[in-house]
């Protein structure tokens, strides 16, 4: 698995078109190629700019749209900021999660969304 940061911009932005058009189909919304594409490329340079985003994995980001799709209370749309939303909350669940394990010693395998941070490369 690669962390957002070392993708290339046109890798990354296919992935999030797959990604994108699998979302539509989810939430039902009929979607045009051209308008989904632009999402993607958004979305995806989005990811690589900006810092709190660039050390997930690409897969974070699919389970983000998995439980979006399906738990989130608000209204759904296949926007950016929709994207945002649930990118943002799920990075919260992860840090939690670390912050759990890390900090206050709880057992990492009952942490859902806990990995190990790796510090040095």
């Amino acid at each position: 698995m690669k962390l957002i940061k070392q993708y290339e911009l046109c890798f990354l932005t296919e992935d999030v078109y797959d990604l994108i058009a699998q979302t539509s189909i989810e939430l039902g919304h009929k979607t045009d190629g051209k308008t989904m594409a632009a999402l993607s490329k958004i979305f995806a340079k989005d990811l690589q700019l900006e810092t709190r985003f660039q050390n997930l994995y690409f897969q974070d980001v699919k389970e983000s749209f998995r439980i979006g799709v399906r738990y989130s209370e608000q209204q759904q749309f296949l926007n950016i900021s929709t994207f945002y939303r649930w990118l943002l909350a799920h990075k919260k669940r992860i840090d939690n999660a670390i912050y759990n394990v890390e900090t206050c010693g709880a057992d990492e395998t009952k942490e859902l969304y806990y990995r190990k941070q790796k510090l040095l490369k």
